[in-house]
């Protein structure tokens, strides 16, 4: 290891100065490209304060980055949460890898269809403007890396262009979008689609939401709430076996951290009911996939590592186990339990277990 980055990897079973049990596996760090907190901290409410919490939480799940989502709020305080969590995680990288590193922010609105707005309330939509894309941008001060919008929200085109000249990734979602839209917003630039099934049209078999525009299109990822219940097992088994390696585990996590947010039938939810997010950890995740979809570890952790590391475009130096690449990784027991986490070389979660493996 030099500089934090992996210099070399060994052959399986060489010699190691940190021997670790029988059957473990060592596999790049995970991504959780969408999490609105842990615990008892939201970014919304808690901002810059939810950082840290988040990072060693995502630690004990071998999570080595993620983008923290804010979520539909008051646009300006939107704009201040952006801006504290980024101070924060600068602050985080200066001192040291305490955990997960906070790669960035995503933006789930404000540009989002009402019909489909689920838990981010009516009065707090707008309209997009190129104005507000470069604010948003602004205000994550570079480090913006996602923004979900509804593709026939007004202004989105528009906007659209700001942010990816920013080299912002567009994510459809909250939308009505049906199969013709989903093709204009890819033609535009959007390559990913937000919570697939949820928060949209359902894949008719005459009139197909938008997710089958993404599923036809090989340039886009389709990001997956793998707890069984946003999306059923048999449908995850489905969208493997037609997206493969295209496919992006995300959680969605929303912590239980204001009043009336519970968990219910598998999922967080609004006091009236609605779904708010997942009480999904990433690890659990990838432990989901494989089962669901029936396929091996090392095709199930592609889908949280190298694919949400391409999706912010981050795949030069995080997502794979090769020379150059950052020395993040998650280290795995036999059953497929995390016992060691790596954040630039640094062990943040576990012992010295794995220490040689960069």
């Amino acid at each position: 290891m030099v500089d934090g980055r992996i210099e070399g990897v060994l052959p399986a079973g060489g010699p190691t100065d940190y021997p670790l049990p029988p059957g473990s596996t060592i596999a790049p760090g995970l991504i959780d490209v969408h999490t609105n907190g842990v615990g008892e901290f939201l970014f919304n409410r808690d901002h810059g304060n939810a950082v840290a919490p988040a990072a060693q939480d995502y630690a004990k799940m071998g999570g080595t980055g993620f983008v923290a989502s804010v979520m539909t709020a008051p646009y300006e305080s939107m704009l201040h949460a952006a801006s504290d969590i980024v101070e924060a995680a600068h602050d985080l990288e200066e001192t040291g890898p305490l955990g997960a590193r906070c790669l960035g922010i995503h933006f789930e609105g404000p540009f989002l269809n009402p019909k489909f707005r689920r838990v981010h309330r009516a009065e707090w939509l707008m309209h997009a403007t190129p104005e507000r894309a470069k604010e948003m941008i602004d205000a994550s001060r570079g480090a913006c890396l996602m923004v979900t919008m509804a593709p026939e929200v007004e202004g989105v085109a528009d906007a659209t262009r700001v942010f990816l000249d920013h080299g912002v990734t567009c994510s459809a979602g909250h939308t009505s979008a049906r199969y013709r839209e989903g093709m204009l917003a890819i033609g535009l630039g959007f390559r990913s689609l937000t919570h697939a099934f949820n928060a949209m049209p359902p894949l008719d078999h005459r009139d197909p939401s938008l997710l089958a525009a993404f599923i036809q299109d090989r340039r886009t990822f389709v990001q997956l709430i793998c707890d069984g219940h946003h999306v059923s097992p048999p449908m995850v088994d489905l969208l493997y076996r037609t997206l493969g390696e295209r496919i992006v585990l995300a959680t969605d996590l929303m912590p239980p951290a204001d009043e009336g947010y519970h968990v219910k039938g598998g999922v967080m939810r609004s006091q009236d009911g609605t779904i708010a997010g997942s009480a999904l950890r990433i690890d659990q995740a990838v432990r989901n996939y494989m089962s669901f979809a029936n396929v091996s570890f090392a095709q199930a952790i592609v889908a949280a590592t190298y694919a949400p590391a391409k999706l912010i475009n981050h795949d030069r130096d995080m997502g794979r186990v090769a020379s150059g690449f950052r020395a993040d990784l998650s280290i795995w027991n036999e059953t497929f339990d995390i016992i060691g986490t790596m954040v630039g070389g640094t062990m943040v979660f576990g012992g010295p277990v794995g220490a040689a493996a960069a």
